[in-house]
């Protein structure tokens, strides 16, 4: 049994039925010996080719015609044969044509995409990058579960001025970007009369329980405390803090903020004595203020005043080898130099530290800092110009302010003029560049070498 033919939309062939003439003297038409040819066949690609169409049949010629013709035939015949074989020429063009077209669309239609480069994931597409206040802060911390699953987590601001997070889970290589502003009002009716462009500042820990916490300013220069212990996808659980609840603090208009809880480890001392949590902001007259988080009180800390809008900056390292002892650092600028205040374990006494030398001759408008490896710390600065700058702590001495070298990568910004930094302890560093939140790493023996990680989807998640 022969096997069906394939559907296919070429025009049906039909046999065309001519009409009978009764003519003793005309030769006996005999039918034209034909080739078959099968239909087209479906390809993989866009470059098939069709079939040669193969010339026309000679008929049998006759002999001493008694009427004009044309190749052998008739006159009437010749032009009733080329006037249908004109048609089915016609017809098997168009079907072709159409057949063709389908076959493009459909392979590019089903081009693959490139494969996503590690935790980058993907290429943000020009129209996506609206979730992004073009004045937005931007906050990193970073957490590693008991399973050794890494999470990346980032904080900022979007035009309707929402707050936003992006986590990033090593496990499941992908980031997921949710809105705790619809979290707060979804779960506990809570809203905030959000600054556009407030200065963000967090941190995560696990000791003695997960907590990711979240600070930020409201309408009349507030700084608000929100937290939650969702370990580990922040999805639920947002809750207002005590800090802008029933303690206030204000402060200065135009003021940064930093906020730091240094890690501990999961030693029972850890438990019973883990590291308190601070906040740094700029009071009035450009004095800066530190307030810890027992009762959130500002504490006596001569620094400044300084100029307004000044950025600053927490971080700490381990002490002795004791991951329970640690020193905690206070960077802000003054007289066109960055400076360093130190405090002990308790923050209760600061003591008035290193110079960290000259910003640049623009002033620095952004600031991130923060502790790697346990006893190394990393000073990144943005000036007005949008140029970074860094100097990093070896435990002996800090280093001069040198511009990173940005290795390039797929996707990644030629020349970035960055409107906001920040970075966490697994030698991370994110930047917002045109309005796209962008990933680099780097290594402890070569800090000035920035390997290019990916960009960060901020398209909120379904």
């Amino acid at each position: 049994m022969s096997k069906p033919r394939e559907p296919s939309d070429l025009p049906e062939a039909v046999i065309i039925q001519y009409p009978i003439i009764n003519d003793d003297n005309l030769p006996e038409i005999v039918p034209a010996e034909r080739s078959k040819y099968d239909h087209l066949q479906v390809v993989a690609h866009s470059d098939c080719e069709h079939y040669p169409t193969p010339p026309k049949p000679s008929p049998e010629p006759s002999p001493q015609p008694p009427h004009p013709k044309i190749l052998g035939l008739r006159r009437r015949t010749f032009i009733i044969l080329a006037t249908a074989s004109t048609l089915i020429l016609i017809a098997v063009a168009v079907a072709l044509g159409v057949t063709l077209s389908q076959k493009q669309q459909n392979s590019q239609a089903i081009e693959p995409q490139p494969t996503p480069d590690r935790d980058s994931q993907n290429t943000i597409p020009p129209h996506l990058n609206t979730t992004i206040h073009p004045s937005s802060s931007l906050a990193a911390t970073n957490y590693t579960d008991p399973t050794g699953t890494l999470h990346q987590y980032l904080f900022f601001q979007s035009p309707s001025r929402e707050l936003l997070a992006s986590h990033y889970n090593s496990t499941a290589a992908k980031w997921t970007t949710l809105s705790i502003s619809a979290l707060l009002a979804a779960s506990g009716g809570v809203t905030f009369d959000i600054l556009p462009a407030t200065p963000i500042a967090a941190y995560t820990y696990t000791n003695p329980q997960f907590q990711t916490r979240l600070y930020f300013f409201t309408t009349g220069n507030l700084i608000r405390e929100i937290l939650t212990s969702d370990d580990p996808s922040i999805t639920t659980n947002w809750r207002q803090g005590r800090l802008g609840g029933d303690r206030l603090i204000t402060a200065a208009k135009g003021s940064k903020l930093a906020a730091l809880r240094p890690h501990c480890g999961t030693s029972e001392n850890c438990r019973r004595n883990f590291p308190w949590m601070a906040i740094a902001y700029q009071g009035e007259d450009g004095v800066v203020g530190v307030s810890r988080a027992d009762g959130w009180e500002p504490m006596e800390v001569a620094i400044g005043p300084t100029r307004m809008g000044a950025p600053l900056g927490l971080a700490s390292v381990m002490r002795g080898g004791d991951i329970t002892d640690v020193r905690w650092s206070l960077f802000w600028e003054e007289g066109g130099g960055l400076r360093e205040m130190g405090s002990e374990g308790l923050v209760k006494v600061w003591e008035r530290g290193n110079s960290l030398g000259p910003v640049s001759t623009s002033s620095v408008v952004n600031l991130a800092s923060f502790s790697y490896d346990l006893v190394n710390m990393a000073v990144i600065t943005v000036d007005e110009k949008g140029a970074v700058g860094m100097r990093t702590w070896d435990t002996r001495k800090w280093s001069e302010v040198a511009t990173p070298n940005l290795l390039a990568g797929k996707n990644a910004p030629t020349n970035p003029v960055f409107s906001a930094i920040a970075g966490n302890p697994q030698r991370r560093v994110y930047g917002i560049v045109d309005g796209v939140i962008h990933q680099w790493e780097f290594f402890s023996l070569s800090p000035l070498q920035w390997n290019y990680v990916g960009q960060v989807p901020t398209e909120l998640s379904g």
